[in-house]
């Protein structure tokens, strides 16, 4: 009997509830570096969390392809084995390389959401695609919201340690691996197991390509039983090359278009600085605190998803014309995060920090959202998943640049000097959109369009 996609919807929801629930991340660094492990600042940021950058970066794309290929379900589960594996060793390991270990499961977990996220559009009915991801994302944030809380309240009331909250992040992972196994396995996929009408036309380009083979194979007469046995073999390769058609054929028909290109290369840079932000805010927010001083880490992650999930949801229904301010409007973004991220990088009082990150983090997941209904609006529901995939993966390709040069480089910048490039990038990030949104202000003067700020475009949605 087919599941109903609510019941479909729940199931998501609870995994990816439990997913996020990790109390233990607000404190990581402190544990880290706290008497439980006792490694060193230097030992933390430069050799421990860069792995995980480069993880994710290095099983992004190939996970992104295995993934429509065993169709979504088994991908989920190693998301959720991945995570589980990764606190067990953060619970047991005790030198760098065990750390090192943990930080590439840690990646690993990252990239198998990949399959999380687009399980969706290949199982459930398209005309529920929006609730269905407004449901999943609202589960996500309030799972990251609770273990914030969690957090904050066991640790400032000594219910809990920092070790121990451990525990309570494995079993979130522990029962939402369990609960992957409720997921309905999938049929078909996007790419290479479409059952759709609208891959005859395709499947015909490979009628001729299965009769050359075989005209191919009659040539040599002595091989004809050895090529003609493995049927499966040939099938197969149809797959594979019917997907990479699919695939290259959606890839090109959405950067051919400029305004997709456009929001898309600054997903891609905004994303990268965000990721390397959040991935050593802990070590800078070290640096004001005095031993003994009680740190609020898990009250900031609770307060930054509920004030970052109000703003989300309001953005999408403000009646902007963003094809017309979008630029301008990304370009001021990008430099208060940046001068956000200058200040942060020299002050010496937490409270300014802890504010800093949170209006940091809301400027991004804000202008993300737009950007993200903006290049939605321009390519077709099976592509969702390809281009948002390609944009992170540029996203990493550009972080892991990152990380390697201030990092891992010839710099190997102390943590406010990495804060300070940090807040530079976007700075320059805001330069760049300064320019291009002054050209698309004055193409569209020139043009004598009339238009209105507070109006969005709907001619351009086709």
């Amino acid at each position: 009997m087919k599941m109903k996609w609510t019941t479909i919807c729940c199931i998501l929801c609870v995994f990816g509830c439990f997913k996020e629930f990790r109390p233990s991340e607000s404190f990581v660094t402190d544990y880290l570096v706290g008497p439980w492990k006792n490694f060193t600042d230097v030992q933390v940021n430069q050799e421990i969390f860069p792995i995980s950058t480069y993880s994710y970066f290095a099983t992004l794309v190939i996970i992104f392809l295995i993934t429509d290929f065993v169709r979504y379900k088994p991908i989920i589960v190693l998301c959720g084995i991945s995570g589980v594996v990764t606190f067990l060793l953060l619970v047991l390991g005790k030198d760098v390389l065990t750390m090192q270990i943990l930080e590439f499961t840690y990646g690993l977990f990252f990239s198998t959401e990949v399959a999380y996220y687009t399980y969706i559009y290949a199982k459930v009915d398209r005309k529920h695609y929006e609730e269905v991801t407004g449901y999943t994302k609202a589960a996500c944030l309030f799972g990251r919201c609770m273990a914030g809380i969690v957090a904050q309240l066991t640790v400032s009331f000594d219910i809990l340690n920092y070790h121990q909250l451990n525990f309570f992040t494995l079993g979130a992972l522990i029962i939402a691996t369990v609960w992957t196994l409720f997921l309905p396995s999938v049929g078909g996929s996007i790419y290479f197991h479409r059952n759709d009408e609208g891959t005859n036309s395709i499947s015909s380009t490979f009628v001729l390509q299965q009769t050359d083979l075989k005209n191919e194979i009659m040539y040599k007469p002595e091989q004809r039983t050895q090529h003609t046995l493995p049927k499966v073999d040939v099938t197969l390769v149809h797959k594979i090359k019917n997907a990479y058609i699919l695939l290259w054929k959606d890839f090109l028909h959405a950067y051919s278009n400029g305004h997709v290109l456009k929001w898309s290369i600054w997903f891609s840079f905004s994303t990268c600085g965000y990721l390397q932000v959040i991935s050593y805010i802990q070590l800078l927010w070290q640096k004001p605190v005095l031993p003994g001083d009680e740190i609020y880490n898990g009250a900031v992650d609770a307060l930054y998803t509920i004030i970052g999930a109000s703003t989300v949801f309001f953005i999408g229904k403000m009646p902007f014309n963003w094809s017309l301010i979008g630029d301008i409007t990304v370009s001021l973004m990008s430099l208060v995060e940046g001068a956000l991220l200058l200040t942060g990088s020299y002050s010496s009082n937490i409270w300014l920090m802890y504010a800093v990150y949170i209006v940091f983090g809301i400027i991004y997941h804000t202008m993300i959202t737009v950007a993200s209904f903006e290049i939605a609006k321009y390519v077709s529901d099976d592509s969702y998943g390809l281009i948002f995939g390609v944009n992170t993966f540029f996203a990493l390709l550009l972080q892991s640049v990152l990380t390697a040069i201030v990092l891992n480089g010839n710099l190997n910048l102390d943590v406010r000097s990495q804060y300070f490039v940090y807040g530079s990038y976007f700075i320059v990030l805001a330069a760049l959109y300064t320019v291009i949104g002054i050209v698309n202000i004055v193409r569209h003067c020139k043009s004598g369009t009339r238009f209105q700020v507070w109006i969005k475009d709907e001619s351009n949605n086709s």
